[in-house]
């Protein structure tokens, strides 16, 4: 999801790679659970969120659909997979367990991976990390490795990944800009989703 942010309001000593070493808030998941309730705002998936959710849970790209596990969204004029919510008041996330555990921790989704954390993204398609001041409520956050936080075996593949999602992504929504026919429009979000969801 595309959030606006003031990009002079983040100094560059803010600014790091996955080498370098941030205090982080949550103690790596504890069980507090604050960020996964209150899901007004939708987890939009990329596409090696949605490989490691197949993967983990033995579904296809249907399968997920179908279990109500993800949902189909328009986000910033284009539709993607978003984590499921559970009905009711607090919003929670779909894999939210009662022992506020994730039930998928171990092939979560990259947003869940980061936060606190979020990238900041250049025209040139490279991004940074930045900590985003006062979203998680535990105090006092650990001191650790980015890249020991995102707990990716690989995380040299895992960002190439998601840099080649968001070129992809970034040239769709200019497509879609244009005046297409609707027929043009759901053609071009249909290859879309099969290119990097379905196969």
């Amino acid at each position: 999801m595309i959030r606006e942010i003031d990009a002079d309001l983040i100094s560059p000593d803010k600014l790091m790679t996955s080498s370098d070493m941030a205090r982080l808030g949550c103690r790596h998941c504890d069980g507090c659970s604050e960020c996964c309730t209150d899901r007004a705002e939708a987890i939009t998936l990329d596409a090696w969120d949605i490989r490691m959710l197949k993967e983990g849970l033995n579904y296809s790209f249907e399968g997920l659909l179908g279990s109500s596990l993800i949902t189909l969204r328009v986000v910033d004029g284009v539709i993607l997979p978003c984590l499921s919510v559970k009905e009711g008041e607090k919003q929670e996330c779909v894999f939210l367990q009662e022992d506020g555990k994730c039930a998928v921790h171990s092939f979560r989704p990259g947003i869940c991976r980061m936060f606190p954390l979020a990238r900041i993204w250049r025209e040139d398609g490279s991004f940074s990390y930045f900590l985003q001041a006062g979203e998680c409520r535990q105090p006092d956050g650990v001191k650790i490795r980015i890249s020991k936080w995102l707990e990716y075996p690989n995380i040299r593949a895992y960002e190439e990944s998601v840099r080649e999602f968001h070129d992809a992504l970034t040239a769709l929504r200019g497509e879609m800009k244009k005046d297409l026919s609707h027929e043009e429009q759901v053609r071009l979000q249909r290859q879309f989703l099969e290119q990097w969801f379905i196969h």
